[in-house]
């Protein structure tokens, strides 16, 4: 959690010097920021071992910043950069083909300080006859800004998902049942929270949630469910359930509310009733099934359906005809053809690219560093392309990995 956290603040800085039109000062943040973030250890230890500067793009002075956001949990130089400028203005440098030299050319011309000012000059037509935008952007402004509000509030599944799973794992050792629910386990794109289902004695589960070293905020705490605030912003709930109703809860805790109305319709019609807590007989509310989500189904003459497809798209229809999709498998994937390496802003070598493609089974890689034309990435110009593929030439001649795979 700490990388992230150090990263975002180094991205933040980069963006806000970006702004002010500082060079070569952001492509070293950034630089830093990836570095970081991807680190399977945790810099914290970095930090107790006095090694910081052993991660590459650390130097004397990021060392500093390091040190200050882990002592404290703010830095002071970000904070000043703030007050120089309107902090919206990072706000607006999310909409899609805004970066900072447009940002701050809107900031300059327009007056434009936050979204809602940038909304309200794109609808008026004001941006338009900007020199360098036209009708064009100004559409796509307004579209990205229409985006950004539907998923406000929300966080991106591939940042949610090793946070949750982290929090499973610190938990495990004290629950008997233990499961992601809601739209992080149906793999939405983006998610409000974390929902996490769990069996075993509930006062120390909750004890045990509410005091995660990630907790900032303990928003509610009772016998069967406990809601929190994570010190990266997310809100993370835990509920504990009786072992006969797992099946049940995370059955309702896991549909779209699209799914599970129809299903409690077909609970209905049959002379039961369906909730969190188990599918019980209508008249004499006999309890007939809830241990597991398949009992469920099967009482419901249904196929059981992976979480990923309880959005009410079909699936209900198709589980009553045993017709549903097999999705797509990791093990499905025979290539990739969007992958970077440390030519621009990835993090390894063309060689350790492809060892690791072939180990993963792929058949197939395509390189896809950026170009000149994204700096900020560190985007290769031709004559270094020229370069860097004639000394990798020389290198692995005689050594070279490929077969069948191909970059």
């Amino acid at each position: 959690m700490m990388n992230k956290k150090i990263a975002q603040m180094f991205n933040e800085i980069a963006d806000l010097l970006e702004l002010k039109g500082v060079d070569f000062k952001p492509r070293a943040y950034r630089k830093a920021a990836r570095k970081i973030e991807s680190m399977k250890k945790d810099i914290s230890h970095y930090y107790e071992e006095d090694n910081l500067k052993e991660i590459e793009g650390v130097g004397d002075a990021m060392e500093k910043k390091i040190k200050e956001i882990i002592d404290t949990g703010a830095l002071e130089y970000l904070e000043e950069l703030k007050e120089e400028l309107p902090s919206g203005l990072i706000d607006v440098m999310r909409v899609p083909d805004i970066g900072p030299k447009s940002a701050k050319k809107l900031h300059e011309e327009l007056g434009i300080k936050d979204l809602d000012s940038l909304k309200n000059e794109a609808e008026e037509g004001n941006i338009k006859d900007i020199k360098g935008f036209g009708e064009k952007t100004e559409k796509k402004i307004i579209d990205g800004i229409e985006m950004l509000e539907e998923i406000s509030g929300r966080h991106l599944l591939d940042e949610v998902i090793p946070v949750a799973e982290e929090i499973i794992v610190f938990l495990e050792p004290k629950a008997d049942k233990i499961e992601k629910a809601g739209s992080l386990r149906r793999w939405k794109e983006t998610i409000g929270d974390i929902d996490i289902l769990a069996t075993g004695n509930s006062e120390e589960l909750m004890d045990a949630f509410a005091g995660y070293e990630e907790v900032e905020d303990v928003l509610v705490k009772g016998e069967t469910k406990t809601s929190v605030r994570l010190k990266g912003g997310v809100q993370a709930d835990l509920r504990v359930v009786d072992e006969e109703s797992f099946g049940a809860a995370l059955q309702y805790f896991t549909g779209a509310k699209e799914h599970n109305v129809p299903l409690r319709q077909i609970a209905i019609d049959k002379g039961y009733k369906l909730n969190e807590y188990g599918l019980f007989e209508k008249e004499t509310d006999k309890k007939i099934a809830g241990e597991t989500e398949e009992e469920i189904y099967n009482r419901l003459s249904l196929e059981w359906m992976e979480p990923e497809l309880r959005e009410n798209r079909g699936e209900i229809e198709a589980a009553k005809e045993g017709n549903l999709p097999n999705l797509v498998e990791v093990e499905d994937i025979r290539g990739d053809l969007q992958s970077h390496t440390d030519w621009s802003d990835g993090q390894n070598t063309v060689y350790e690219m492809a060892k690791e493609a072939q180990n993963m089974g792929y058949e197939y890689i395509a390189l896809t560093d950026h170009s000149q034309g994204l700096s900020v990435a560190e985007g290769l110009t031709k004559e270094d392309l020229e370069k860097r593929k004639e000394k990798r030439s020389k290198r692995h001649r005689k050594n070279w990995i490929f077969t069948s795979l191909m970059v």
